[in-house]
């Protein structure tokens, strides 16, 4: 099973916005790290703490190429200790797949709190969401068991810090546009927003601990605040006066559905809206009773620079 430190630990989904953060901690304890992707377009991605910081990295992160019908691997891999995967969880049968082929004995997985946050969405497509999520899941416990691979799942809340997400980073990006950001009057939901960060020290805390084997854990960040809070600490972040224009819930809908036919933004919906008056948050107490799990209050990215 897989040590505490000097393991080999390979990633699916190593350039998402969880991959360069999960890369750097890894190599922090010590542990010796792949990528693996199906796509044939690159040979390694770069760690968080390298980037645009010469010298100050982890490295880069050798890519290796599988094909997802043979499941052979090029440049072929000496043996794999654990496979973490950081694609969306639907796919995980082609994962486990691999997984066997390779012989791993360890996998961790990220689904999402959404399963319970958009449980009873206005929304079919976030329904249909909801009910492939809970699939995989429960597939990637049978056949995890059934071959004898342990498992662990993360459910993580509002991800954020990596400038790839369709939260913070589309209120930084309307507070540059428009100098103030929309907000139904009364939307005052809870969030527990988490950062890449945290959640790749999730990973490295979990990975050798047998606590953790067989178990799925909620992970949301070290903070709860309340949606207007989190857009204020957005423009403070920024060196911006925090402008927030109330509206109408009804004026609000239809704007998201008028820009919902721009380029770029298709995945706002009404079900947005109704979630800004909702409670998004959850329980770490699972994941700090069994590995220590400690994450960091909000903290949004830095200041806004033209063309970043």
């Amino acid at each position: 099973m897989v040590t505490t430190q000097g393991a080999r630990v390979a990633i699916i989904g190593v350039s998402s916005q969880l991959g360069p953060a999960l890369v750097d901690a890894l190599r922090q304890g010590n542990h010796d790290v792949v990528g693996l992707s199906r796509s044939r377009e690159g040979s390694a991605v770069e760690g968080s703490a390298g980037k645009g910081s010469a010298g100050k990295g982890q490295g880069e992160c050798p890519i290796h190429h599988y094909d997802s019908t043979t499941l052979t691997v090029t440049p072929p891999l000496p043996a794999i200790d654990a496979l973490i995967s950081l694609a969306p969880l639907p796919g995980i049968d082609e994962i486990l797949h691999l997984v066997h082929a390779l012989g791993v004995p360890r996998i961790i997985a990220f689904g999402s709190t959404g399963v319970f946050s958009k449980a009873a969405s206005s929304s079919e497509l976030e329904r249909d969401f909801v009910r492939d999520q809970l699939d995989a899941e429960r597939r990637l416990a049978t056949a995890a068991q059934a071959a004898g691979v342990r498992w662990t799942l993360f459910r993580p809340t509002m991800i954020y810090g990596a400038g790839l997400d369709q939260n913070v980073t589309f209120i930084r990006s309307m507070i540059r546009r428009f100098h103030l950001f929309p907000l139904p009057i009364g939307a005052r939901g809870l969030r527990q927003p988490v950062h890449v960060a945290d959640l790749a020290q999730a990973c490295v805390k979990a990975l050798g601990n047998p606590v953790t084997f067989d178990q799925a854990y909620n992970l949301g960040g070290g903070e709860v605040i309340e949606y207007p809070e989190m857009v204020r600490r957005i423009c403070q972040a920024d060196g911006r006066a925090a402008r927030l224009l109330p509206l109408p819930a009804f004026l609000y809908r239809w704007l998201v559905r008028a820009a919902n036919r721009f380029p770029g933004l298709g995945y706002l919906r009404d079900s947005m809206v109704d979630r800004m008056f909702a409670d998004l948050i959850t329980d770490n107490a699972d994941a700090i009773r069994d590995f220590g799990y400690s994450p960091r209050g909000f903290q949004p990215p830095g200041p806004i620079r033209q063309g970043s």
